[in-house]
């Protein structure tokens, strides 16, 4: 095997690492249901870049996040519901969702978890085999 076929199945096994860590932590916090999790991640990522309502609130559209995920309309609006439900979102008065992170100790735990999880990848990625 050579160098690079070593470095890339490296960062191939460091990423999956990642992203089943990311997805158990996702699985903890939102019932088992990863999906619902990634629709609150992505509708809190976007709420980043979208402007400001008159109340100072940054609301995603429903279809935005659809979009982003490539799910469709009626997936979207049925987990933002159970996310509604949850206090992960509210509805806007001018439309669309905000993302909140509901103060709660399983969700502090998630954080602090993803924390570690990010600082092992991190780490991992310095100890990369030279190439």
């Amino acid at each position: 095997m050579d160098v690079r076929s070593t470095l890339a199945r490296h960062h191939l096994d460091v990423g999956a690492d990642y992203v089943l860590r990311s997805a158990g932590l996702l699985s903890s916090v939102f019932d088992g249901d990863i999906l619902r999790g990634l629709v609150f991640l992505t509708a809190l990522r976007l709420s980043e870049h979208a402007p400001q309502d008159a109340c100072g609130e940054r609301p995603v559209r429903l279809t935005a996040i659809a979009r982003s995920l490539g799910l469709p309309i009626e997936t979207t609006r049925r987990h933002l519901l159970k996310l509604q439900r949850d206090g992960f979102t509210l509805r806007a008065a001018g439309g669309g969702v905000i993302a909140r992170i509901p103060e709660r100790p399983d969700i502090a735990e998630a954080m602090a978890a993803n924390s570690a999880n990010l600082a092992r990848l991190s780490a991992t990625l310095e100890l990369a085999p030279a190439g």
